[in-house]
């Protein structure tokens, strides 16, 4: 069906709102990660645009909302990326090596999610503006945590049913494998080796290393008592 003059400058003022709209929230965002929240005015947001105060004003009203609209967007495309990450499971998983090789993909793709620039500086802006704004804990608990963790541990059951590996508890060995994963990923990237080295680049191969070393020391735990060499 044809549009005519008025729907198509309809439709062209609707997307060029829309476009407005995401880059004002694109820049918003990179300022209070840099500035933090009581540091930054709407003026800095609007610098940081190719838009007026008075734009910014009029789709978001007021700092707060426009602040937690964009954190909002922000973990919900976090938790797109780690839904991409967890809900891959492979067609064949029968043996102990099938279980390595899976979850050090899976190892992989989730500090891939989480020593992202992105991730680290929502992570950061949340940890610095939770005691002002509680409810971004908990919109991270209900948006994140809770749709993602179900999924780890019924991947990992999955591993236990099909007698790859000897898991009598999968939401235990769920959070053992994310905290030698994550920690070692925030250990390695935000902190540095045990706070005495420098942090390293996410891409650096000792990070790769020291993940194959934590999927490894996760398989010796659980893996079959047939397969283990004593």
């Amino acid at each position: 069906m044809a549009i005519d003059a008025a729907g198509a400058s309809a439709v062209a003022l609707g997307r060029g709102r829309l476009a407005k709209r995401e880059a004002i929230m694109k820049a918003a965002f990179e300022v209070f990660a840099r500035q933090g929240y009581i540091a930054t005015s709407l003026d800095d947001i609007a610098s940081a645009t190719p838009v007026s105060r008075q734009t910014v004003y009029n789709h978001f009203g007021d700092k707060e909302k426009l602040f937690l609209a964009v954190i909002d967007e922000m973990i919900t495309a976090n938790l797109d990326a780690l839904r991409n990450a967890t809900n891959t499971f492979p067609a064949r998983v029968e043996t102990v090596d099938d279980a390595s090789t899976y979850l050090l993909d899976l190892a992989r793709r989730i500090t891939a999610v989480y020593a992202s620039p992105t991730t680290s500086a929502l992570r950061l802006v949340i940890q610095t503006e939770a005691p002002r704004h509680p409810q971004l804990l908990a919109l991270w608990r209900s948006r994140v945590t809770t749709p993602v963790w179900p999924a780890l541990i019924g991947s990992l059951a999955r591993l236990a049913h099909a007698g790859a590996l000897n898991i009598d508890d999968p939401a235990r060995a769920a959070g053992q494998y994310l905290a030698l994963i994550i920690g070692t990923s925030w250990q390695m990237t935000e902190l540095g080796t045990f706070a005495l080295t420098a942090p390293s680049d996410r891409d650096a191969p000792e990070l790769d290393t020291a993940i194959r070393a934590n999927v490894a020391l996760f398989i010796r735990a659980y893996a079959p008592i047939a397969t283990q060499a004593f």
